[in-house]
């Protein structure tokens, strides 16, 4: 409906974002910015420990979900006032005022569950008696849509009230939930969160590898009703090519920067030291990163151990002090060009305890080959990632709906005029060129103390047998 007040009308001025520029506000959205459980988000970062590179990097994920909020309005809007996009709706994407609403609402609130550092945690967790210490941010959707605030009704009652939407729709949307016919188009390949955090964090970033061209992308949208997501016409190829290329130059120089993802490990390590001294409860941690901030968090920490002596101090204070620790062993995961990568090397990134008793065992046959007298922590495992970060799955579900002449009668296309993306034969990005960004990407390190480095280069075919024992 082009009466639609939330994607057509603005009552409350603007707010002005790096980037996207002045984004029209009303009043329903005011309340949900100004809502403490939203404002939380100003206090986390979203680069984590990027900054620490890039100077630059400290914007937030405050400004990020308004800036999802605002690429998945320019979406609707293209869908509901072009013609093709509009005669392409049917079940179950229509997109009537409800669905609008319910979509804006979800692009808005998609990161309320973020907690400090919670990428770096959520699938490499510090466990407790063989349970992760914290949970993936999606997970605690409910906490802050349905906790109260002092002075301040639940977002959810804000969002049953003046968006006249269901909460329980909007947090299935977000948390994927099977039953939710909508979540495809809040992520995937072509989401308006990665749309937007690919620019931010290279503007904010001062990096020159987030060129995309958005608005041709956001031109060529087009509902796919039968995969339940959107495809693309012709004209959306070269700028999806652009923000694929995009992700894997963000990922090479900033997302995975040897620097952030040391920082990471040394947060890990002492976390799960923490843990199995019994230095400071689960619940204490959970309670210091769901509802503090990226500067607070490490000065909490460190008084909460200032009186304990438990050896893994010396970490928090590295971390602090940006003394980090240094590459010294880097392997690829599939190594001499195989498809599939080493058993062990994944093993060690989904197994935590695991992971730390090798770097245990690594320390004490340096203690024993160099003379050296390691406490355990002095040597670091970094394990590449399990996450398919490239989207691999969805990327191969993406379907082009052709509109140029020579392509009206492809032979490839179905029953409804799709054709898979891989198929259409006009992009080197297919599926398996991007499994090949997967796989190039992900790496094996090992990091050490600085002072030990040269120890751990010297015995390195030692270290390197170790893990290779390691039983899958």
């Amino acid at each position: 409906m082009l009466s639609n007040h939330f994607l057509f009308g603005s009552e409350g001025g603007f707010i002005r974002l790096p980037v996207w520029g002045h984004i029209p506000l009303n009043a329903p959205l005011k309340n949900i910015l100004a809502h403490p459980s939203f404002m939380r988000l100003k206090g986390i970062r979203q680069l984590s420990f990027a900054q620490q590179v890039y100077p630059g990097a400290n914007h937030t994920r405050f400004e990020h979900s308004i800036g999802v909020y605002h690429l998945t309005k320019l979406i609707l809007q293209r869908i509901l006032t072009n013609p093709l996009a509009e005669s392409l709706q049917a079940p179950p994407l229509v997109f009537d005022d409800r669905t609008c609403r319910l979509l804006l609402a979800s692009a808005l609130l998609h990161d309320i569950g973020h907690y400090p550092h919670a990428h770096l945690l959520e699938k490499q967790a510090p466990v407790n008696k063989g349970m992760p210490v914290f949970a993936d941010h999606e997970s605690l959707i409910d906490q802050f849509l349905f906790g109260k605030c002092d002075g301040f009704p639940p977002i959810a009652d804000i969002l049953d009230n003046e968006w006249n939407v269901d909460p329980l729709e909007v947090a299935a949307i977000i948390t994927k939930d099977p039953s939710s016919v909508l979540s495809k188009l809040i992520s995937g390949t072509l989401d308006p969160d990665k749309m937007d955090y690919l620019l931010r964090d290279a503007h904010h970033c001062n990096i020159p590898y987030g060129s995309i061209d958005i608005e041709r992308l956001v031109e060529s949208f087009v509902p796919d009703p039968e995969m339940g997501r959107f495809a693309i016409t012709e004209k959306g190829i070269a700028p999806l090519e652009s923000l694929l290329f995009t992700k894997y130059m963000m990922m090479r120089n900033v997302y995975w920067h040897h620097t952030s993802r040391t920082f990471a490990v040394m947060l890990r390590r002492l976390l799960q030291d923490v843990v199995d001294e019994s230095a400071v409860a689960p619940e204490e941690l959970r309670k210091l990163f769901y509802h503090g901030s990226d500067d607070r968090l490490l000065y909490e920490l460190a008084r909460l151990l200032a009186p304990l002596s438990i050896s893994a101090k010396e970490l928090l204070s590295a971390i602090m002090q940006r003394d980090i620790y240094k590459r010294s062993i880097t392997i690829s995961p599939y190594r001499n060009g195989a498809t599939e990568p080493v058993d062990w090397m994944f093993l060690l990134a989904a197994d935590h305890r695991l992971r730390k008793e090798k770097e245990i065992e690594i320390c004490l046959m340096l203690n024993r080959l160099a003379s050296l007298d390691l406490k355990g922590h002095e040597v670091l495992i970094d394990p590449p990632s399990i996450k398919d970060v490239f989207d691999y799955a969805d990327f191969r579900e993406l379907r082009i709906y052709p509109t140029r002449k020579e392509h009206l009668n492809d032979t490839r296309s179905t029953s409804s005029s799709y054709i898979r993306f891989d198929d259409f034969g006009e992009s080197v990005f297919r599926s398996d060129f991007i499994l090949s960004f997967e796989r190039y990407t992900k790496k094996f390190r090992i990091v050490c103390r600085t002072d030990i480095c040269d120890h751990l280069d010297r015995h390195r075919d030692a270290v390197t047998e170790l893990l290779d024992n390691t039983d899958a």
